[in-house]
């Protein structure tokens, strides 16, 4: 096969309306911003000429994120190569290429479900952009968060254009969008957007109610970045994650782009804009890599707090040892309920194995509370030390003499403790940490929502049946 690397480099230098930090992007390849999240995903691209990240499809290889599984070991199959990727950023980049892909996936195995209009044969959009991706190789994001202008009515009795991504005219060659979508994440460097809502659209709301695929060069398509947390100036000693791993956001705006009817998946269908996720289990299979992922990022984190209680003389202490032990036990919980996630997937009409979404849910409302949990153990146990360290270029001039005594410790030498403590103070301190931690809170919704939403949908038949055994004193 064409070397996938070589491609995406390629597809990199082609032109895109990109901001940061107040000013036009020219070249993403050229841009420190970007370099670390780029060389991660070239670094996917590497993975699949592993035969353990490739499925056959028609006679080519495809990345395996793309197989619809069958089975529960094709689930496993999944599982793995999500894992080597999430491994290869310590789980610190939520949206790699195989996120999507997972969900591309349920979409093309349920392509039934989108149906046909009179323009277009939205299932067969479907199908043809799953072969396309499949085949190239592409890097899909997504945009599904409408800005939060005025929550107090819905999409299509707001005046602002930017409330959501609108339908403003329709021809014989496709549709014209404006407005907005938010927390699109790399999205200055995939390919191809695809565009959806999230469940939530009302009667009057038919003209946001669409999914389409946008590329990120389209004509009248604005990519405007946050704020950069990467410290251009820094080395990987001062900002060892942050410096590689900053998974940035931005704001995508929308200025009458043409989307032919090809691309379109939804079209003005509020039921099916609101219902596609979870029908098509697009929900199921995009959080099973996400579930994946969160095991890297717990490795790393409780990792992190392990070193630093042996490096810095507290892991014989009963309390240090306790803290310890509620995130490994919490590791084992999450590592418990992926494994179930694929123990009791059940296959559909269309054949597809999906994964348990109720498994999967109980860890997305968990894992924050967890994530949290590490993340004050690490800042517990580094404490002031990881505030106290001198700056890398401290350690090459004058001042290295003194820091070779004044920060000697019996397990490290001064310079590695100091990079230990740079790590704490990145994931669980600096900027980049603060975004991490606001991530795994909301990036799959609302946690008091999934919680309401798992109650409201688990099937709590057996715990009834035993409440009514208990009255009726049967055992």
């Amino acid at each position: 096969m064409s070397n996938p690397r070589d491609t995406y480099l390629k597809r990199l230098a082609i032109s895109r309306n990109i901001w940061l930090n107040g000013r036009k992007i020219d070249s993403l390849l050229a841009e420190p911003a970007f370099q670390g999240a780029i060389e991660n995903t070239l670094s996917y691209y590497t993975m699949l000429e592993d035969p353990g990240f490739y499925f056959d499809y028609r006679g080519s290889p495809a990345a395996i994120s793309l197989l619809v599984p069958n089975s529960i070991d094709d689930l496993a199959r999944k599982r793995h190569a999500y894992k080597k990727v999430a491994d290869s950023s310590f789980g610190m980049l939520g949206r790699t290429p195989d996120f999507i892909n997972a969900g591309l996936s349920a979409m093309y195995s349920h392509a039934a479900f989108f149906g046909c209009g009179e323009r277009a044969d939205y299932s067969k959009n479907v199908i043809n952009f799953y072969d396309r991706c499949a085949k190239e190789h592409l890097f899909v994001g997504h945009g599904a968060i409408n800005p939060q202008i005025d929550r107090s009515k819905p999409l299509g009795l707001q005046s602002n254009i930017y409330a959501g991504v609108k339908c403003i005219a329709v021809s014989d060659q496709g549709i014209e969008v404006s407005g907005a979508k938010m927390i699109v994440t790399l999205a200055p460097i995939a390919d191809q957007l695809l565009i959806f809502n999230m469940p939530g659209l009302t009667e009057h709301d038919a003209d946001y109610a669409l999914a389409f695929t946008v590329p990120t060069d389209a004509q009248g398509l604005k990519i405007i970045c946050r704020k950069s947390l990467v410290h251009a100036e820094a080395s990987e000693f001062d900002y060892p994650l942050s410096s590689k791993m900053d998974e940035i956001d931005a704001y995508l705006v929308f200025d009458q782009v043409q989307i032919p009817w090809s691309d379109v998946f939804i079209f003005r269908d509020i039921a099916k804009s609101n219902q596609f996720y979870d029908v098509t289990r697009t929900r199921h299979h995009t959080g099973h890599q996400g579930v994946v992922r969160g095991l890297a990022k717990a490795e790393l984190l409780i990792g992190v707090a392990d070193s630093l209680a042996g490096n810095l003389g507290l892991s014989s202490y009963i309390n240090v040892q306790e803290q310890l032990g509620e995130l490994t036990t919490a590791y084992e919980l999450i590592r418990g309920a992926v494994m179930l996630s694929e123990f009791e997937a059940q296959v559909d009409a269309e054949g597809v194995c999906n994964p348990s979404i109720h498994a999967i849910q109980a860890i997305r409302c968990h894992f924050p509370k967890w994530y949290q949990k590490m993340l004050q153990t690490v800042q517990s146990l580094a404490a002031g030390s990881m505030l106290a360290v001198p700056h890398g270029d401290d350690f090459h001039n004058e001042n290295e003499a003194c820091l070779q005594q004044a920060l000697q410790n019996p397990f490290l030498s001064p310079m590695d403790r100091g990079k230990l403590l740079n790590l704490a103070w990145d994931v669980s301190g600096d900027g980049f940490g603060q975004r991490q931690m606001i991530y795994e809170t909301y990036h799959a919704g609302d946690p008091m929502r999934i919680a309401a939403a798992h109650y409201n949908n688990y099937n709590k038949q057996a715990m009834s049946d035993s409440v009514v055994r208990a009255l009726k004193g049967k055992h």
